[in-house]
C-alpha cells in the first residue's frame, strides 16, 4: 500500500488577541508571599518611638536627679574662695554671681558667673574655678585707678586711659585730678590719648620715687595742655610747675637742687609759677614780678 503526500500546507496556530472592555484592570496577581507586611513595619516603628522616647524621659530624669544630687553642692560659703578683692566685700562678690549654698556644681555655667562680675565697674577680670566635689575658687582682678578726671564730674581713669566709674560717696579719692581734657579725649581710640597718658603715667611712677615737697603724695593736680605739656599743682606750694612735654626725670632732679635756694631766698611763698622747660635753667615767675634764678 502506497501512501500519498496530502497536498495539505500545515497551518501555524493563530494566537488569539485578547481584548479586554475599558473597564478591566489586567494586573497579576502577587502570590500571598510577596504582599508586604505594612502593619508590621507599622507596630515595628511604634515601638522604636516609645522606646526612644522613654529612653529620652529616663536620661532627663536620671540627669535632673544628678543635678539635685547633693554629692555636688556647696554646703556653706566657707567652701567658696575668693581672692583678689581690695576695696569690694566678700558678700558683694556673692551676690553678684548669685553664689551660695545649695549650689550644684554640676549645673554651675562659670562663663554666666564671670560675665555678671565683670559688669561690676570695679571689677576688670573675674575666673571661676570648680573645684570638686563641694568647692569653688572665684579670683577678682580689681581695677586700679591711675588718677581722678575733671570731666564736668570726677571719673577714675585707669593706665589705659578709660574712665570707668565716676566718683561716688565713699569711693577712695586719694587721687590726683587730671585737668585740661574733655571726656570726649578720653572716649577717643585714636589721636594724642595713648602718648598722653603715657607721659602721664611715666611722670606719676617718677613722682613715686622723687623726695618731698613734690611727690605723688603732695601732687593734687596735673593740667595738660596738649601744646605746652603738663604743668604739677602740690599742697603746700601755691605755685604751679611747669613740666613740658618731656625729660621728666632731669627736671625734678633740677627743682630737688634749686629747692633749698628758693627756701633760703624766701621766693616760694611769692612765687606764681616754676618753669622748668628751658634746658639747665629754672625761671621763677613771682607775683606780680617776673624774676629768674
Amino acid at each position: 500500500m502506497t501512501w500519498k503526500a496530502s497536498k495539505l500546507k500545515p497551518q501555524c496556530p493563530v494566537k488569539k488577541e485578547m481584548r479586554f472592555s475599558p473597564s478591566r484592570k489586567n494586573y497579576r496577581r502577587r502570590p500571598k508571599t510577596e504582599r508586604p507586611r505594612l502593619w508590621r513595619w507599622a507596630a515595628l516603628f511604634t515601638l522604636g518611638c516609645l522606646g526612644l522616647a522613654g529612653l529620652g524621659l529616663g536620661l532627663a530624669l536620671l540627669y535632673y536627679q544628678v543635678l539635685t544630687c547633693g554629692a555636688f553642692c556647696i554646703k556653706d560659703t566657707k567652701n567658696i574662695e575668693i581672692t583678689g578683692l581690695k576695696r569690694l566685700q566678700p558678700e558683694l562678690i556673692l551676690q553678684l554671681a548669685k553664689l551660695g549654698p545649695d549650689t550644684n556644681l554640676l549645673a554651675l555655667k562659670p562663663h554666666p558667673v564671670e560675665h555678671a562680675l565683670e559688669t561690676h565697674p570695679w571689677i576688670a577680670r573675674a575666673t571661676l574655678t570648680r573645684k570638686w566635689p563641694q568647692s569653688l575658687h572665684l579670683h577678682v582682678q580689681e581695677r586700679e585707678p591711675m588718677a581722678l578726671v575733671q570731666a564736668g564730674e570726677l571719673y577714675y581713669v585707669d593706665h589705659r586711659g578709660r574712665l570707668f566709674k565716676p566718683l561716688s560717696p565713699g569711693d577712695p579719692h586719694d587721687f590726683p585730678i587730671i585737668t585740661g581734657l574733655p571726656r570726649e579725649f578720653f572716649s577717643s581710640t585714636e589721636g594724642g590719648l595713648p602718648e598722653t597718658m603715657e607721659r602721664i603715667s611715666i611722670l606719676m611712677e617718677l613722682l613715686k620715687k622723687n623726695p618731698a615737697p613734690l611727690n605723688l603724695e603732695s601732687v593734687s593736680e596735673i593740667h595738660v595742655d596738649l601744646e605746652r605739656g603738663i604743668t604739677l599743682f602740690a599742697n603746700g606750694l601755691g605755685a604751679g610747675v611747669d613740666l613740658g612735654r618731656d625729660r621728666y626725670q632731669e627736671k625734678l632732679q633740677r627743682l630737688a637742687q634749686a629747692w633749698p635756694v628758693l627756701t633760703q631766698k624766701g621766693y616760694l611763698p611769692k612765687a606764681a609759677r616754676i618753669n622748668l622747660d628751658y634746658p639747665q635753667k629754672l625761671l621763677l615767675t613771682l607775683k606780680g614780678t617776673e624774676e629768674s634764678e
